[in-house]
C-alpha cells in the first residue's frame, strides 16, 4: 500500500529535469530549505542531472540524494517534463545506544546530518560515527 501511495504522489508532483553545473561549492541539503541539514558539499564545476520546481532543485550526488538552491546551478541543457518524488517527511529522532547497536541495525557508518549520528559515537570527531 505505501509503495502505491508513494508512486500516486510521484506521478502527481512535475518538474523539469536538466543538466546542471554547480556555480560554486554547494551544500546538498536534505530538504528544499536554507536551513534543511547539509548531507554533503558537492564542489564547483560539477555536472550533475537536476529535477527544479521552484527555487530548489532535486539532485542526487555519490548516492546521496538531497536538493540544492537553483540560484548556484547553471542549466547545460534543455529541461525535459519528469516526474520527483516529495520532499522527504521529518524522520523521527533515530538513537542508537552504541556502535554495536548501530551497527546491528545495518546503520553503520553514520555520517555528520544522518539520522543517528551523534557526537559520543563519533571518536575521532571525523563527521563519521561507528566505522
Amino acid at each position: 500500500m505505501k509503495r502505491f501511495l508513494m508512486l500516486a504522489v510521484l506521478l502527481s508532483t512535475a518538474a523539469q529535469a536538466a543538466t546542471g553545473v554547480m556555480t560554486s561549492n554547494v551544500n546538498l541539503r536534505r530538504t528544499a530549505s536554507a536551513s534543511g541539514i547539509v548531507l554533503t558539499v558537492i564542489p564547483k564545476g560539477t555536472s550533475l542531472t537536476v529535477a527544479c520546481t521552484g527555487s530548489w532543485c532535486r539532485t542526487t550526488y555519490k548516492g546521496q540524494s538531497g536538493y540544492v538552491a537553483k540560484s548556484l546551478v547553471r542549466m547545460q541543457t534543455a529541461t525535459t517534463s519528469l516526474s520527483t518524488p516529495p520532499q522527504p517527511a521529518q524522520r523521527a529522532e533515530v538513537v542508537y545506544a552504541n556502535c554495536t547497536a548501530a551497527k546491528a541495525a545495518g546503520a553503520a557508518p553514520i555520517m555528520r546530518g544522518q539520522p543517528g549520528y551523534r557526537p559520543k559515537l563519533d571518536r575521532d570527531n571525523d563527521g563519521v560515527a561507528c566505522e
